[in-house]
């Protein structure tokens, strides 16, 4: 993989994002996105160093991979990327006005478990799946970010979303998380229940998920996985790729005015295992 070195770099020219990552900060260079991370111990460097360069020759549909590695006196400091223009995290885009069109929601969603089955083809863990790690433009495509906290080929990361963490370690009290596809495909789903009900699924009583499963047949698919998931006494199961409950037809609007505020935004927020 092309590396480029950190002197080089002009960044009196570089424009800064005013989103960043938890552990990175983002600057715009044309058509390119630079990515400088921020705050790994040296053993987290060396790790994210050596798998960055096992990725090297990777492409994926829908996935952002990194393209060039910024270096300094060989010490990893970030990557470069496409830029794409005009596209925002999933979270944000459906959640920034009162009405939620469920319909649009749930295509999206959609795509997003798709290109999640071809990141596991190639053999990849997400590990911090979140809807914050995933963008989405005005025209409805998807594609995933900040990949850089995937594990591959048995390289990983010490970091897991807090939504996955709260589920697994906190609420489910296993001692550890067991980072697998179905973990992947479990941290799509809590994400999809949260943005949905901006609660955790934990927290959504049976009343609240019958109320609103009524009116969203893809909820009423998800019910007998969403009962076992907050069924203590029961394992977690294994859990299908989230596109197969989806039905597009459905075409409720949710009102979030009539939905409690969300006192902590958690989808984006990392948690070490």
């Amino acid at each position: 993989m092309e590396k480029i070195e950190w002197n080089d770099i002009d960044w009196v020219f570089l424009k800064r994002m005013k989103n960043n990552g938890t552990k990175s900060r983002m600057y715009i260079d044309g058509n390119t996105c630079i990515k400088i991370l921020c705050d790994l111990s040296e053993e987290e460097e060396k790790i994210m160093y050596r798998k960055l360069l096992e990725m090297e020759g990777l492409s994926i549909q829908g996935v952002l991979l990194p393209k060039s590695l910024i270096v300094e006196n060989d010490h990893l400091k970030g990557y470069t990327l496409d830029y794409w223009k005009d596209a925002i995290n999933f979270f944000d885009y459906f959640t920034s006005t009162r009405y939620l069109e469920c319909q649009d929601f749930l295509t999206a969603v959609k795509k997003t478990s798709l290109i999640l089955r071809e990141i596991h083809k190639e053999k990849i863990l997400c590990q911090d799946l979140s809807f914050d790690n995933i963008l989405i433009d005005q025209n409805g495509n998807v594609k995933y970010c900040d990949i850089d906290g995937c594990s591959y080929k048995g390289i990983s990361s010490p970091y897991v979303s807090l939504l996955l963490k709260r589920f697994l370690v906190d609420f489910r009290k296993n001692e550890s998380v067991v980072l697998s596809e179905n973990t992947d495909r479990l941290s799509l789903l809590l994400s999809f229940f949260y943005l949905i009900y901006f609660k955790e699924i934990q927290k959504v009583s049976k009343r609240k998920y019958q109320s609103l499963s009524k009116q969203l047949t893809t909820l009423e698919n998800m019910r007998t996985c969403a009962t076992t998931l907050v069924n203590k006494r029961k394992p977690i199961p294994e859990i299908p790729y989230i596109d197969e409950w989806i039905e597009e037809s459905d075409h409720y609007v949710i009102d979030r005015e009539k939905q409690k505020s969300v006192k902590q935004k958690v989808l984006g927020q990392l948690k070490k295992v």
